[in-house]
C-alpha cells in the first residue's frame, strides 16, 4: 500500500551513479528533496554511492548496504530515489529491498514494493532498464570498433602532450578535425624525453631535468597540481604508441592493455599528428626491453663522473662527496683509494671532450661506430619477438604439438640471442650526435643538459681516477692532472 503524505512519516533519500561526478548526486538529492517537501515527509537520512556501478553487488561499506540495514531497524518509514534504476540495474538489489519491507517512491511514479503487483512492476521497469543499458553498451563496442578502423581514439584519459578536441568543436574556429591536439606546454616535454633517451641518457636523469624545470604530470582530481616525474612514469610514456599516432588494438578478452606486447602490427595509424616518429617509439621500447639493461632505473646523478669514472686500484665507479662541506668531491667507493675535488676534474674532462669533437674528424666517430645493418638486425628482432608470441597461441589453442612448439621456440630464441650479441658490437652513437657536427662544440656542451654530458662521456672514452697525492692540489695545471688519469678514447 503507497504511504499517505504525512509530516509524520520518516523518509530516507538514496542517491547513486556510476560515474563519480558530485553533481550528479546532487541533482538526484535535490529531486528527491523536492518530492519529501511536497509531500510533507521528515528526511531523516541521505545514503548517497558515488561511482558505483548498478550491476555489482553493493555490500558493506557502501550507503545502500547502510540503507538496508537501517531500513530493517526501522528507522524510516518510506525511500524515496529519483529513478528506480538509481536502486540498481539487478533483480537482487530489489530484492534485497523488498525482504527489508520498506515502501519505495520515485520522483518520476510511484512503486510499491511491498505489494505483488508492485513488485511485478519493478521487476519489468529493471529487466527493460538492463536491456536498454546492454544495448547501449552493444552499440558503443561496435561504434568504438568502427573508430579504430579509422584511427580515431575513444573518449579517455589523454596522454601527456595531447590535448582532447570534443566532437562538437573538431574543425571548428582553426581547431583540428582530429580527436587530439598537440599540447604546446608538453608536446615538446615529450619530443626531448624520446630523444634524451635515444641519446643514452638515464630515466632518472631525465626524469631529474623535468621536475628540475618544473614540469609535472597531467593534473588529477587526487593531484591537481600534478606529481614531479618518476622514471616508471617516463616508462609508461615511452612504451606507449600514441606518441606515434598509432593506436592501438584492444586486447583479447578485454582487460588493461600489456604496453610491453604492443607492436607496430598490432597498431592502426591514428588519425592525429605525431611527436615521435613510429621508428623512434620502436627503438625506445627494444631499448627498454633490452636484456642487459638493468631492470631498476637507478639512482638519477648530479655530477659529470659519479659512477662513470672508476678507481684506479679496486676499479669500482667512483662516488661523489665524501669531502669537505658544500664541496663537491669524488672518492673512491672505499675511501681507501683516493678523494679528491670534482670540479676540477669536471672542468678537465669536459675540456677533453670539446677538443676531441672540434677536431675535423669528429663526424668521422658517427660513421665508424655504427653498425651498418642495425636497423636490418633491429626489425629482424621485432618479427622474430612476434613469432614467438605466435607459437605459444597456436600452443594454447592446440595447433602445434609440445615437441613442435619446443623446437620453433629454441631455435627463435636462439636467433635472437645471436642478434643481441652482433647489437652488442655496435656502439650506439645518438648521445654524440647531438654534439657533433656544430660550429661552436664549446656552447653546444655547456647548453646540454647533465645527462646527455655524461651520455657523451660514456661514449667516448674509459676514465680511471688516481689519487693526487699530498700537498695543495687545488690548482692543477692541465699536465699535472693528466697524471692523475688514465684515460682510454674508444675510436
Amino acid at each position: 500500500m503507497t504511504p499517505k503524505a504525512s509530516s509524520t512519516l520518516r523518509a530516507a533519500i538514496y542517491a547513486r551513479q556510476s560515474v563519480s561526478e558530485l553533481e550528479g548526486i546532487e541533482r538526484q538529492i535535490e529531486a528527491c528533496t523536492a518530492l519529501a517537501v511536497s509531500r510533507d515527509y521528515d528526511v531523516v537520512e541521505v545514503y548517497a554511492d558515488n561511482n558505483v556501478s548498478g550491476y555489482k553487488a553493493r555490500g558493506e561499506g557502501t550507503a545502500f548496504d547502510r540503507m538496508l540495514k537501517d531500513a530493517r531497524a526501522g528507522r524510516f518509514d518510506v525511500l524515496i530515489v529519483r529513478k528506480l534504476d538509481r536502486l540498481g540495474r539487478s533483480l537482487t538489489a530489489l530484492e534485497a529491498l523488498t525482504a527489508a519491507k520498506v515502501p519505495t517512491v520515485t520522483t518520476d511514479g510511484e512503486v510499491d514494493l511491498t505489494t505483488v503487483n508492485g513488485r511485478l512492476m519493478a521487476n519489468l521497469l529493471t529487466s527493460v532498464a538492463r536491456a536498454e543499458s546492454e544495448t547501449k553498451a552493444e552499440r558503443r563496442a561496435f561504434a568504438n570498433a568502427d573508430r579504430r578502423t579509422k584511427g580515431v581514439p575513444t573518449s579517455g584519459r589523454v596522454p601527456y602532450g595531447y590535448l582532447w578536441v570534443p566532437v562538437k568543436e573538431r574543425g571548428v574556429d582553426g581547431r583540428p578535425t582530429t580527436a587530439y591536439e598537440l599540447d604546446p606546454q608538453r608536446a615538446d616535454d615529450v619530443r626531448q624525453m624520446f630523444e634524451s633517451f635515444l641519446a643514452g641518457v638515464a630515466l632518472g636523469s631525465i626524469c631529474r631535468e623535468l621536475n628540475e624545470a618544473g614540469k609535472r604530470t597531467i593534473p588529477t582530481k587526487r593531484h591537481p597540481e600534478g606529481v614531479p616525474f618518476r622514471p616508471t612514469t617516463l616508462r609508461r610514456i615511452l612504451l606507449s604508441p600514441y606518441y606515434a599516432a598509432l593506436l592501438p588494438l584492444p586486447p583479447e578478452g578485454g582487460g588493461v592493455y600489456d604496453q610491453e606486447a604492443i607492436t607496430r602490427d598490432s597498431c592502426e595509424r591514428g588519425d592525429w599528428p605525431a611527436i615521435v616518429t613510429p621508428e623512434q617509439w620502436e627503438e625506445a621500447k627494444a631499448r627498454l626491453a633490452h636484456p642487459e639493461r638493468r631492470t631498476s632505473p637507478g639512482p638519477s646523478r648530479k655530477w659529470l663522473l659519479s659512477g662513470l669514472a672508476v678507481c684506479a686500484v679496486c676499479d669500482e665507479p667512483i662516488r661523489a662527496g665524501g669531502g669537505e662541506a658544500g664541496i663537491h668531491s669524488y672518492r673512491c667507493r672505499s675511501m681507501a683509494h683516493f678523494m679528491r675535488r670534482g670540479d676540477p676534474l669536471d672542468d678537465y674532462i669536459a675540456a677533453l671532450v670539446v677538443a676531441r669533437l672540434s677536431r675535423p674528424d669528429a663526424l668521422e666517430l658517427l660513421i665508424d661506430r655504427q653498425r651498418p645493418d642495425v636497423d636490418a638486425l633491429r626489425a629482424e628482432r621485432r618479427r622474430l619477438e612476434v613469432t614467438v608470441r605466435e607459437l605459444g597461441d597456436d600452443h594454447d589453442d592446440g595447433l602445434i604439438v609440445r615437441a613442435e612448439y619446443q623446437r620453433r621456440l629454441k631455435r627463435a630464441n636462439a636467433r635472437i640471442a645471436k642478434i643481441d650479441e652482433q647489437l652488442r658490437k655496435g656502439v650506439d652513437t645518438s648521445a654524440l650526435a647531438t654534439i657533433v657536427g656544430h660550429d661552436d662544440v664549446a656552447a653546444t656542451w655547456d647548453a646540454l643538459p647533465l645527462g646527455h654530458k655524461r651520455a657523451i662521456v660514456e661514449a667516448l672514452m674509459t676514465i680511471k681516477v688516481q689519487s693526487v697525492g699530498q700537498g695543495n692540489r687545488r690548482r692543477m695545471s692541465a699536465e699535472a692532472m693528466a697524471k692523475t688519469l688514465t684515460i682510454e678514447w674508444l675510436e
